[in-house]
């Protein structure tokens, strides 16, 4: 945010912006701090309570919008874009960013898309490009904030009550505003997943047998994993095909490829994917149709995520496989509005992944497969049935506090 105001007082005739995931969620945070920043400058604030833009006295102008509206601030090139809470963004709002601050007609000798963002899931986009080089993460900690920490390191009094209250915190929430570190939601559905734990590799020689679970899709993913079953019964995910906009026929080609490469068994499909699992059939693959409800299918791959007694789960995800870490991590309870004692499924994302290891045939593999890979695919929101003999509640919705700030900067 100081970059932003920096860069409008410096270069006239800038043309920035702020951004955040929503235009509403503005105003009452990082408008009213951005206000505190200009104080005193030249600088006039356009457009009221609902503000449009700030303009400098040098001709400078910084357009604040969201991405519900972003065509307002993003009709034409910018020199800068500042993303505020850039976690909540998607990938897609982000690649929209950069394609405004590619230096065309810049005034400014280094156009650029930076933002600040708090730690979320480990497998969040924002971490992955920056493993992939596409973008450079600067982790800032608490002791960097000058109103917790003085010069010489200790504590301001607004310091204390601020640590004093993280310190008290748990579980992810702990991990996330006080650690600082990137971990699965609180209220995740699959809350047991650990990386440490379910992120291995294993050599192709420790399985007995290999499967395929297979998801439809074209807007949203079209989905296929490779699944290995050792000898005590254990899966691992080895290998994932995640893409958008892929006709049947393409799914079909790559999944009788990896059908042949790999001397898979059988294909598990939901059984609602007809068409998908005729065309995999006379492809020559072994494809079967599995019939089972959402809950069920979570409550096998809960099951198969367990530690057991040796200290091993059944189900493990190879490092080489984000997507489907990612949907575990991201895969959530949340509360009804009007009766916050019942829960539902709800996707923050549009993924693709977890319909295909969600269901098997009965007594088989394939409503467990399918149920694994229907999670990613979800398209609804999906109520929980309480069960009228039980009074377990599903995990609360995640907090919203917030950690310390993370500066995502893309190069």
């Amino acid at each position: 945010m100081l970059q932003g105001a920096f860069r409008c007082s410096k270069y006239p005739k800038t043309q920035g912006v702020l951004v955040r995931k929503t235009y509403k969620s503005i105003a009452g945070s990082i408008g009213q701090t951005f206000d505190r920043v200009i104080a005193g400058a030249p600088v006039e604030k356009y457009g009221g309570e609902k503000v449009e833009k700030y303009i400098y006295a040098n001709g400078s102008i910084l357009w604040v919008g969201g991405m519900d509206i972003a065509d307002k601030v993003l009709s034409s090139e910018r020199d800068f874009i500042f993303a505020n809470q850039a976690e909540e963004l998607s990938l897609d709002d982000w690649e929209k960013l950069t394609t405004r601050t590619t230096g065309r007609g810049a005034v400014i000798p280094f156009p650029q898309t930076f933002g600040d963002c708090n730690p979320s899931r480990s497998q969040h986009w924002i971490r992955q490009r920056a493993k992939d080089g596409k973008l450079k993460l600067l982790t800032s900690r608490h002791t960097d904030n000058p109103t917790l920490y003085d010069d010489a390191g200790a504590l301001t009094e607004q310091g204390k009550r601020t640590m004093a209250v993280l310190e008290n915190l748990t579980g992810v929430r702990r991990l996330r505003l006080l650690l600082g570190q990137w971990a699965s939601e609180e209220g995740a559905i699959y809350e047991m997943f650990n990386q440490t734990v379910h992120v291995i590799e294993r050599p192709a020689s420790e399985f007995r047998v290999w499967h395929l679970a297979i998801d439809e899709g074209y807007t949203n993913p079209a989905v296929i994993l490779l699944v290995g079953e050792d000898s005590d019964g254990r899966w691992h995910v080895a290998r994932e095909f995640y893409e958008r906009g892929k006709l049947q026929s393409d799914v079909v080609t790559k999944a009788k490829e990896w059908f042949i490469e790999s001397s898979c068994d059988r294909a598990a499909v939901d059984a609602a994917a007809a068409g998908l699992i005729a065309d995999l059939q006379n492809a020559g693959v072994r494809a079967e149709g599995a019939k089972g409800r959402v809950l069920d299918g979570i409550a096998a791959i809960q099951n198969r995520l367990k530690v057991c007694g040796d200290g091993r789960p059944r189900l493990t995800v190879s490092p080489g496989c984000p997507n489907t870490i990612n949907e575990f991590e991201s895969y959530e309870w949340q509360a009804e509005k009007d009766a916050p004692q019942r829960k539902t499924i709800t996707r923050r994302t549009r993924s693709g992944i977890l319909n295909a290891l969600i269901s098997e045939p009965s007594g088989g593999w394939t409503d467990e497969a399918v149920a694994l890979v229907r999670q990613a695919n979800l398209k609804f929101i999906f109520r929980r049935p309480r069960n009228r003999n039980s009074t377990e509640t599903p995990p609360s919705n995640r907090s919203g506090s917030r950690p310390a700030k993370i500066l995502a900067r893309q190069t």
